[in-house]
């Protein structure tokens, strides 16, 4: 199952990556971490999870490196 993202999606995603990316500039985590943070946004969307991926993509940079 597919969905199609809402234009606020697409803002979302861009915040998201430069949280990550931000975030490993930092030397906050490590490459692998946040290769890991960004497989798992795409592997939501790519199974048609929407939920998972909308929320996912929304967290806080912080919230993101939890537990991993």
């Amino acid at each position: 199952m597919s969905f199609k993202p809402e234009k606020a999606d697409h803002a979302a995603v861009d915040e998201f990556l430069e949280n990550v990316l931000d975030t490993y500039k930092a030397g906050d985590a490590d490459r692998a971490t946040c290769v890991g943070v960004i497989a798992h946004a795409m592997v939501a969307a790519a199974i048609g999870n929407e939920t998972e991926f909308k929320n996912y993509i929304r967290l806080p940079g912080e919230t993101l490196f939890e537990g991993v």
